[in-house]
């Protein structure tokens, strides 16, 4: 990475960090001045600064020395988000895409077999049949999905849960393309509320399926198609509909309430659906909306669900290719530490076997046959 670029990440992590040039200076055993040089772009940075640099401003290695992911990113942004948190989605964005692109370089993630060319629905008609159709792809048909990160998945699409406060920035999605295919990667806002990080993370999948993760001034239309797909793909029409029946003694509001529960929707999101295939009008659905429910009125209905994707979150996919790239030694226990993000300790890591004389003999013969190629 060339002096300019590694400033501009040195300035970057450090605002994010809260840091001063002196703090971190004195953090280094640095003078500010040799700070100010390296933001600039002016003075060589030496591998042993660079190792102190990036445990001082808490920031992997691989941050500072691989080239960006192209900044094109979709993303909803909560109402009123800070600056400094939305700036926080991108630099972990990029993160966790340069750290999928090299998973899939090395082959510990496979490419997504995703359709090119697949256009936003045009309709909520439409939206609804292609959510149905996933749906069905993959064996969930109508049932409620217990674990969204792994069925994303299914698609190519990996994600991460990071920390941006509970008015920061919902989440984004990019595309990771390497020269032996490209998957999808998401990053969520794990503070908010467990409802909004699901739809976050089906909205976030509409994005990437219809090929437009790096639109960033979609078109209202387009937001509207996508947020229609998320609500069918989370909440299909014969599941709801079968909930709904099955509590047909129950009030109205408490009816509500268990498909809310049962797809694990927002209070919003829940009667918005029934509205849309038609089990409660329009006038019902304002009324409902009218009171936003509380916790003692799911529990008062023997009613709760799992909270899913909540910070440190890492999606189990991701997690499984850095742990079988640990133990065939592909990637270092440093390294696959840094990966999961806290998740597991050194002492979590699997027992690695050392290597066979017959394999290291293959991996040696492997070598230089690729050179003799070469």
């Amino acid at each position: 990475m060339d002096k300019v670029l590694l400033g501009q990440r040195l300035s970057e992590a450090r605002d994010l960090a809260g840091m001063t040039q002196e703090s971190v200076a004195r953090a280094v055993g640095l003078d500010r001045s040799a700070i100010v040089l390296l933001e600039k772009g002016q003075r060589n940075l030496k591998v042993p600064e660079l190792v102190q640099i990036a445990k001082v401003l808490g920031r992997p290695l691989s941050y500072f020395v691989e080239p960006p992911i192209p900044a094109a990113v979709s993303r909803r942004s909560a109402p009123h988000s800070a600056h400094d948190s939305t700036r926080a989605l991108d630099v972990e964005l990029d993160q966790f895409a340069t750290d999928t692109r090299g998973l899939l370089a090395q082959g510990l993630i496979l490419p997504s077999d995703r359709t090119e060319g697949t256009r936003v629905p045009r309709t909520h008609q439409e939206a609804e049949s292609f959510a149905a159709g996933l749906r069905k792809e993959v064996g969930l048909n109508s049932d409620p999905i217990v674990d969204l990160g792994r069925t994303c998945e299914s698609f190519g699409l990996y994600s991460l849960a990071a920390s941006f406060g509970t008015t920061g920035p919902d989440g984004g999605c990019v595309e990771v393309a390497t020269a032996g295919g490209v998957v999808g990667v998401a990053v969520l806002n794990g503070d908010a509320r467990s409802e909004r990080r699901r739809m976050t993370l089906a909205h976030e999948l509409g994005h990437w399926l219809f090929g437009d993760a790096y639109d960033t001034q979609a078109s209202l239309q387009s937001e509207q198609m996508i947020i229609s797909f998320a609500i069918h793909f989370l909440a299909p029409r014969p599941g709801v509909t079968r909930v709904w029946k099955e509590r047909q003694d129950w009030p109205l509001r408490d009816r509500a309430l268990a498909v809310g529960v049962a797809f694990r929707l927002s209070w919003s999101a829940a009667i918005s659906q029934l509205c849309n295939i038609d089990l409660i009008s329009h006038d019902e659905m304002d009324r409902l909306g009218g009171t936003e429910p509380k916790s003692g009125d799911y529990l008062r209905l023997g009613l709760s669900w799992d909270d899913e994707l909540q910070y440190p979150y890492v999606s189990p996919g991701f997690v499984e290719a850095c742990l079988r790239g640990y133990t065939a030694s592909q990637l270092t226990g440093p390294r696959t530490l840094e990966l999961l993000r806290g998740l597991l300790t050194a002492d979590d890591l699997p027992a690695v076997d050392p290597p066979s004389t017959q394999t290291l003999r293959r991996s040696f013969e492997d070598h230089v046959r690729a050179g003799t190629d070469a």
